[in-house]
C-alpha cells in the first residue's frame, strides 16, 4: 500500500475526513493548559493582573517595532477606564491600559511591567510616555516620574464625562481633526458600559470619537463635543443600547448634531453581538478631488475571524482587552456569563461558524478568553470552542482536550 494511503487511513477522521457532529471536549485539561484548538485563555483573577497579562500578550517590547508608544495608567473606575480606552489607545499613541491599585497607588508589579514595556513616547505629543488618568494630587504621576524617569501627561479629572471632553480636545490637537463618527454610551444606566463594550473595542481599533449621555438627558460636555463636528451632515452618532438605556428623547435631541444610529439588542449580550456584525457605509467628507468614505463597524458575517470573549460580570478586567482588537488578532468583543454562553452570542457564533473545505484549507475562527475560571469557566470555554469548531469536525478527540 502506498505511504500516503497508509497515512490517510491513520489520520483521516482526525483531519475532518469523516463528517461528524461537533461535540464539546469531554475532560478538563491539565491545570496549566489555557488553550484549545480554537481558543486561547489569558488568565488573571483581578483587573490589575489582567491588564498586565494583556499588555504582555500584545507587546514583546524587545525592540521598537513591538513596543508601545505610551502607557495609560488608570484608577480602577470602570467609567474612567472605558473612556480612556475609547479615546487614547489607538494610533498615534498605541497604548495598553494598566491599572492603579484600588487605593490609587501603583503596585510593584505594575511598575515592573511599565519598565519592561519601555514606551518610546508619542512624537506628536512631545514624546509623552505615560498618560495618567485621575490622580488629582499628582502623587502617582510623581512616583512614575521619579521611579521610571518617564515623561507623563496627566488628565487629572476623576469625572468620566469631563474626561471625555478633555480627551476629545487633546486628540483633536494631536491629530488636527475631530473624527465625525462618535460612539455614545449611557453614563447613569447600570449596564451602560456593558452595552458599549463592543463599540469601545472598535474605537480602540479605529480611533473614533466618544461621548457620554444620561439615559434621559445630555451633559453640556457632550454638546460641546458634538458642536465641534462639522460637515454636510455634522456628526455620525452611534448609540450603544436600546431605548431603556438611551431614551428616544435623547436620541431625537442628538439628531440636531448629525445622523443618529442605534447599535442595540434586548440585553448586553445581544447588543455586543449586534455590534460584531454591524457596518455603516456612506459618504463622509472630502473635496472635489476625493471623498473619504464612512466605514464604521466590524461587519463580520462570515467565518475567518477572531473574537474577544470577556465576562459581563468583570468589566474592569474586560476593558483593557480592547487592546487585543487594536494590536492583537483584531476582532470584536463579545460578553458571556461565567458558566454559559447566552443565546445571542451562541447564535451569532453559529452564524459565522466555518465549514470544512479541506484538511489544509478550512477557514478558521479563534477566540481570546479573557480571565481565569473565576471569570469564565472551563464549561463556558468548552462551549465557545465547540461554536468555533468548523462544522463537520468532531472536537471531542482533539489532542489536549
Amino acid at each position: 500500500m502506498r505511504l500516503w494511503m497508509i497515512l490517510l487511513l491513520a489520520v483521516g477522521p482526525a483531519c475532518g475526513g469523516t463528517a461528524q457532529k461537533a461535540e464539546s471536549p469531554a475532560e478538563r485539561p491539565a491545570a496549566e493548559a489555557t488553550a484549545t484548538a480554537y481558543t486561547t485563555r489569558l488568565p488573571a483573577a483581578d483587573p490589575e493582573t489582567q491588564a498586565i497579562v494583556l499588555a504582555q500578550t500584545v507587546y514583546g517590547a524587545t525592540r521598537e517595532e513591538n513596543s508601545p508608544g505610551a502607557i495609560i495608567l488608570c484608577p480602577q473606575t470602570p467609567a474612567l477606564a472605558f473612556t480612556a480606552m475609547n479615546r487614547i489607545t489607538h494610533m498615534p499613541v498605541n497604548a495598553p491600559l494598566l491599572y492603579m491599585t484600588p487605593q490609587g497607588d501603583v503596585s510593584e508589579a505594575t511598575l515592573r511591567e511599565m519598565e519592561r514595556l519601555k514606551p518610546e513616547g508619542v512624537s506628536q505629543d512631545g514624546k509623552v510616555q505615560v498618560y495618567v488618568i485621575g490622580d488629582p494630587e499628582e502623587k502617582t504621576s510623581d512616583k512614575v516620574r521619579e521611579r521610571l524617569k518617564y515623561t507623563v501627561r496627566r488628565f487629572g479629572t476623576v469625572n468620566a464625562i469631563t474626561l471625555s471632553d478633555m480627551l476629545d480636545r487633546w486628540a483633536a490637537a494631536m491629530k488636527a481633526d475631530h473624527p465625525d463618527e462618535v460612539v455614545v454610551s449611557a453614563f447613569d444606566h447600570p449596564e451602560g458600559i456593558a452595552h458599549g463594550m463592543g463599540a469601545m473595542g472598535w474605537n480602540a481599533h479605529m480611533g473614533k470619537g466618544f461621548a457620554w449621555v444620561y439615559t434621559n438627558s445630555i451633559p453640556e460636555e457632550t454638546r460641546k463635543i458634538l458642536d465641534r463636528r462639522y460637515g454636510r451632515d455634522g456628526a455620525y452618532i452611534y448609540l450603544t443600547g436600546g431605548a431603556e438605556v438611551i431614551s428616544h428623547t435623547v436620541a431625537e435631541e442628538l439628531s440636531r448634531y448629525g445622523l443618529v444610529r442605534r447599535i442595540a439588542g434586548p440585553d448586553v449580550y445581544a447588543t455586543n453581538a449586534v455590534n460584531a456584525g454591524y457596518k455603516d457605509f456612506g459618504s463622509n467628507f472630502g473635496w472635489w478631488w476625493g471623498w473619504m468614505a464612512r466605514d464604521f463597524g466590524w461587519g463580520l458575517s462570515q467565518a475567518g475571524h477572531n473574537f474577544i470573549i470577556a465576562s459581563s460580570e468583570d468589566l474592569l478586567g474586560a476593558i483593557p482587552s480592547a487592546l487585543l482588537g487594536h494590536m492583537g488578532k483584531h476582532g470584536p468583543i463579545l460578553l458571556v456569563g461565567r458558566d454559559d454562553v447566552p443565546p445571542p452570542v451562541s447564535d451569532y457564533l453559529e452564524m459565522v461558524r466555518p465549514f470544512v473545505s479541506g484538511p489544509s484549507h478550512t477557514i478558521r475562527n479563534h477566540a481570546w478568553i479573557v480571565g481565569d475560571e473565576s471569570r469564565i469557566s472551563w464549561e463556558a470555554q468548552k462551549t465557545i470552542h465547540r461554536l468555533l469548531t468548523p462544522n463537520g469536525l468532531n472536537t471531542a478527540g482533539i489532542a489536549g482536550m
